[in-house]
């Protein structure tokens, strides 16, 4: 069931007032997620938002929403508290939100005053942002990639948007080198986003400015499969089930992090995902009430 015009209209201010509750608690900003398929996400993709409304139909109109948003964010928490989006280079599925898409959104989101754009980009359909392909064909787009590889995966991506924004731009996904990371800011990308490495190695930003030339790539070898059957990952179906397998371990050190106060490296991608089903079922019961 889609959200009415009222229950939409109420949103802005649920934003503003988490950010406001952030800003009293003595955070210097927040982040607004458009990306991955989420909500926002979903309202900027021509594929997901089918609306004939005020919020559906042309890309301003998809936009609105997230335009409401940074407003209402602006004006409870105050020009010195930073405000940054996360939002998707593209979702790399047919009709979807496409990379002239967000090249718009960002430069309404510089005109609404952002102060960081966060590029990353796909869904958990077509998880890009995870480095794999899901299980329909991916939609790519016409960016000019550069001339070697990359181990970061929306650097060619932000090196494009730079062409048509000022405001400072952050890449996140992929990066575990140095070498890469020092490459894309030379290039033009303003800060550089870890994710998966900090679930573990949570002083890795404090390693690598202490002289470390790289940060563990945990997600090397896990997998649902047993090393014997990983050639079943030449299935999308089978190599989809293994990533999400692969998700759920860093989701479990996260969880042991607050939990225990440190991570696990040598638990099971299994044992991570019953782990996670069994905080997911406590987490309905509590619902339930």
């Amino acid at each position: 069931m889609a959200l009415t015009e009222a229950e939409i209209g109420e949103l802005p201010g649920r934003f503003a007032t988490a950010a406001a509750a952030v800003a009293a608690a003595g955070f210097g900003g927040v982040q607004v997620h458009a990306a991955h398929g989420y909500l926002l996400s979903e309202f900027l993709s021509p594929r997901a938002n089918r609306r004939d409304d005020v919020y559906g139909g042309s890309a301003e109109r998809r936009a609105r929403l997230l335009l409401d948003i940074i407003a209402a964010v602006r004006a409870a928490t105050g020009p010195g508290f930073a405000v940054a989006v996360k939002l998707n280079s593209a979702d790399f599925q047919k009709g979807g939100f496409a990379f002239e898409d967000s090249l718009q959104v960002a430069r309404w989101l510089e005109a609404a005053g952002v102060d960081l754009i966060e590029i990353s980009g796909g869904t958990y359909e077509q998880p890009r942002l995870l480095g794999v392909e899901g299980l329909e064909p991916a939609e790519e787009q016409a960016v000019a990639a550069s001339t070697r590889a990359r181990e970061a995966y929306f650097v060619d991506f932000a090196l494009a948007m730079r062409e048509s924004v000022k405001v400072p731009l952050m890449v996140t996904g992929g990066f575990r080198t140095l070498a890469a990371m020092e490459q894309a800011l030379a290039e033009g990308v303003d800060l550089i986003g870890l994710g998966r490495p900090l679930c573990v190695q949570t002083d890795g930003p404090a390693r690598l400015l202490a002289g470390a030339d790289s940060l563990p790539s945990y997600e090397v070898g896990l997998g649902l499969l047993p090393k014997p059957l990983r050639f079943l990952r030449g299935s999308k179906l089978l190599r989809t089930l293994d990533t999400f397998g692969t998700m759920y371990w860093f989701y479990a050190q996260l969880d042991l992090l607050g939990k225990e106060g440190h991570a696990r490296p040598a638990l099971s991608s299994f044992a991570a995902s019953r782990r996670i089903e069994g905080l997911q079922k406590q987490l309905l019961a509590a619902r339930r009430g």
